[in-house]
């Protein structure tokens, strides 16, 4: 019975990227980069990524999302892949919800992986990596 249940709740949290007879615990599945909860996991992991950087003077901002994959854990699991870029806004003052211009053309490529448990209400940065970005 806990089991059926634990199953209910991780596919009514992940409905919107598969079906239920998709969903395999483990096996992380591709999602589109524009649905609106990789982009929230996303904007999510770059303030964090600004947060445990804050002894760089500027933030980085947000470019592009260029893969996106969930998969089904203790709670769910967005790999993310995306591109970053500075900004003029100072990592001390950033707020994800003020527009915030493109400074220099300093630019990362950042390998994310958020872990939400939304019924705790929790979301959390579990791994990041990123290295300059080369064309």
């Amino acid at each position: 019975m806990a089991v059926w249940l634990f199953c209910f709740f991780v596919c009514a949290s992940v409905g919107g990227f598969v079906t239920a007879e998709q969903v395999m615990t483990g096996e992380p599945r591709r999602v589109p980069v524009s649905s609106a909860r990789v982009l929230s996991a996303a904007r999510f992991a770059v303030a964090e990524f600004n947060r445990a950087n804050a002894e760089d003077t500027f933030a980085y901002k947000l470019v592009n999302i260029t893969s996106a994959k969930i998969q089904v854990v203790a709670g769910i699991n967005y790999i993310l892949d995306v591109q970053l870029g500075g900004s003029v806004c100072k990592t001390s003052d950033m707020d994800d919800r003020e527009p915030c211009a493109y400074f220099e053309p300093k630019e990362l490529q950042c390998h994310f992986i958020v872990t939400e448990i939304s019924w705790e209400d929790s979301r959390v940065l579990t791994q990041y990596k990123c290295h300059p970005r080369t064309c």
